[in-house]
């Protein structure tokens, strides 16, 4: 006759079972990070190879480094933007990442089939939008979307240039045109593609007025298969960026018709507060230099040559007469 088991027994054995397998569990583990070894996900392969991924890191520093100036620019400040990481993730694991609101902006990858997304936090579009403005561009902490004159003025000097210059920085590779289809604010109102569908997340840090943050620029897999053979950074190294006939001569003529600011300074002084509060109308202030002495002329804010005043078809002007040269820290005339 079979012998039954009592459940004390049958409990005993499953612990005893369970604490051998937890143990070898535990010994595999140890082996597996003392040698080295990194776990691999079947269910995400990673798709990317390390040319492709130094291809796609710069194209975007190029990328950076133009729609940063573009921005500064209008801002008259600087904006520092860095490539910061490129991963590879689901659109679901980026979808949950993404906090609400945010600024979200849906692109079109002509003539590839697929979107692209940029996303910006509301926090570095407020700071950005208050310095459009006119403001001083201090951080400020509002969890709410943006309103419709904010989005005017935010589409006007910051999201219409995303498209060209994501253009222009992909132009080394593929012609592709980034155009913009829609923002939103609700990263659950994306419905573009699959929440399981792989993207390439390409972040990058936006510094302004000591505050930094992140503009994510998410780009679907499939969207990028027809032209992942080119990234590679073989290809982008062989590929001689000649100038296009006419570009150089377009180039030259932008810069002659450029208006530089030239100014004259005929002298300085240094008056005591109360000698200026006593100043009228007729009063006489000696400057530091004499009749004879050039005067310096400024180019920008770069003092280049010196000249004499007089008078030319009844206006006043100045007749140059030398240059500005440095020596040893100081500016002498020659």
């Amino acid at each position: 006759m079979e012998e039954i088991l009592t459940q004390e027994e049958i409990d005993e054995l499953i612990r005893a079972a369970t604490g051998q397998n937890a143990g070898q569990i535990s010994e595999e583990e140890d082996s597996t990070e003392e040698e080295g070894v990194r776990r691999y996900d079947f269910r995400q392969p990673h798709r990317l190879s390390k040319d492709q991924g130094r291809a796609l890191q710069r194209i975007h520093e190029g990328f950076a480094r133009e729609f940063s100036s573009i921005v500064s620019t209008r801002l008259r400040t600087r904006v520092e933007l860095t490539v910061n990481s490129i991963d590879q993730l689901s659109f679901g694991e980026f979808i949950r990442s993404i906090p609400n609101p945010s600024v979200i902006n849906v692109y079109s990858l002509e003539p590839l089939d697929g979107s692209v997304i940029v996303q910006l936090s509301t926090d570095m579009a407020f700071l950005l939008y208050d310095r459009f403005c006119g403001g001083p561009g201090l951080a400020m902490k509002r969890s709410r979307e943006l309103t419709a004159i904010e989005m005017a003025v935010m589409r006007s000097q910051f999201i219409d240039s995303i498209g060209p210059s994501l253009s222009n920085a992909w132009s080394e590779v593929t012609d592709v045109a980034f155009e913009l289809i829609s923002t939103e604010s609700n990263p659950q109102f994306l419905q573009i593609m699959s929440e399981r569908e792989t993207i390439i997340l390409i972040s990058l840090d936006i510094g302004l007025n000591g505050v930094t943050d992140l503009v994510n620029i998410c780009i679907s897999y499939t969207a990028l298969e027809p032209v992942l053979r080119q990234l590679t950074e073989h290809r982008l190294m062989e590929r001689k960026r000649s100038p296009e006939p006419g570009a150089l001569q377009s180039v030259k003529n932008r810069i002659v018709k450029a208006q530089v600011p030239v100014e004259v300074e005929l002298g300085s002084t240094v008056l005591t507060v109360s000698d200026l509060l006593e100043l009228e109308v007729g009063d006489v202030v000696p400057l530091d230099r004499r009749i004879s002495d050039p005067l310096p002329i400024w180019i920008g804010d770069q003092r280049k040559l010196l000249g004499e005043p007089g008078q030319i078809s009844g206006q006043t002007a100045v007749r140059v007469t030398g240059n500005v040269r440095e020596e040893g820290g100081n500016r002498v005339a020659k």
